[in-house]
């Protein structure tokens, strides 16, 4: 399969994330702008510059949509806040469809709100984060409503992300199940999970190397890799950042190297955008290797965009390809 006979395959897929949707937001203070105060003994940080942009399953959702399947939906929780009102904005104006994402009173909308700090120098220093997630069991009539999404969606869908991120986030064990059950039932499901990765059944899993050993105490990633595959009976890949990423069938290993980048360098989102890309080409039929082989490719890009969440479009990607 071409590169452009992939493309036009992923033009014809209906795609999905559900998980933790997040706000991210950057506060750029101007510290040659800042006064001690007169109420407290404090320098402020004066605010200069404020960027946002979406985060977790949200970036997700934004790397599927900068490959152009056919449709993008999100499925998620949000609370009654400005946090949730831009961050629907924000998928909406990649075009991805924000009907699944439900709004309960009782939460708050995930976020990482990271202030940067500047002066004289170049250098740029970032403060301790400010985050904002809930910290409490999704509530049972959020849940349901979740679930209600995901069972309308389903039918339509020919790939499903899951962004598994918080420790009290929307992928409850119910939830988790279903999605293990529209996996048996033929559905490409790939699960990206922080800390539960082992949980999930009939799916494709993506955990990175730390995840991975975390998950099932081996000593290597090979073998964390052909463990996961046992339990899903699904492909297991471990990313390995620069080292590339090893698959498992839950029989044998391949490893695949990392497209090389030269310095200077930005990880963050590199994951998701490799999720996505990965996804979408497995849905569309793409042998296992040509599928690494594109999300390596994805990853390769947006690990240049320094300083934010970035995703690959397909003229990137056929740029370096």
């Amino acid at each position: 399969m071409t590169l452009q006979e992939l493309f036009e395959r992923i033009g014809q897929l209906r795609a999905a994330v559900i998980g933790d949707h997040c706000l991210d937001v950057y506060w750029h203070a101007d510290m040659r702008l800042s006064e001690l105060s007169r109420e407290t003994p404090h320098h402020p940080l004066p605010v200069v510059r404020e960027r946002m942009s979406p985060g977790a399953a949200a970036n997700q959702a934004a790397c599927l949509a900068a490959l152009a399947p056919r449709a993008v939906l999100a499925l998620g929780t949000l609370g009654p806040d400005w946090r949730g009102d831009v961050l629907r904005q924000q998928l909406q104006s990649l075009g991805v469809d924000v009907g699944g994402m439900v709004a309960y009173e009782q939460l708050v909308t995930n976020a990482y709100i990271k202030p940067l700090r500047m002066g004289i120098s170049d250098t740029i220093y970032e403060d301790p984060r400010i985050d904002f997630e809930n910290r409490e069991a999704l509530p049972a009539q959020a849940e349901a409503a979740l679930l209600a999404a995901l069972e309308a969606a389903a039918p339509a869908l020919d790939l499903l992300l899951v962004c598994d991120q918080l420790a009290y986030g929307c992928i409850t064990p119910a939830v988790r199940e279903r999605i293990g059950q529209l996996g048996e039932q033929g559905l490409t499901v790939l699960v990206d999970s922080r800390s539960r990765i082992n949980a999930f059944r009939h799916v494709l899993l993506k955990p990175n190397e730390m995840e991975a050993l975390r998950a099932t105490g081996q000593a290597d990633a090979a073998a964390a890799a052909r463990q996961l595959a046992g339990l899903t009976g699904r492909p297991a890949l471990v990313t390995l950042g620069e080292r590339g990423c090893v698959v498992s069938d839950g029989h044998s290993e391949t490893m695949f190297e990392a497209m090389p980048v030269p310095p200077p360098v930005d990880t963050v989102g590199a994951g998701d955008a490799f999720a996505a890309a990965f996804g979408l080409a497995y849905a569309a039929g793409a042998e296992l290797a040509l599928a690494v082989r594109f999300a390596a490719t994805a990853s390769a890009v947006t690990v240049k965009k320094i300083g934010c969440t970035g995703s690959a479009s397909r003229e990137e990607i056929q740029a370096i390809w």
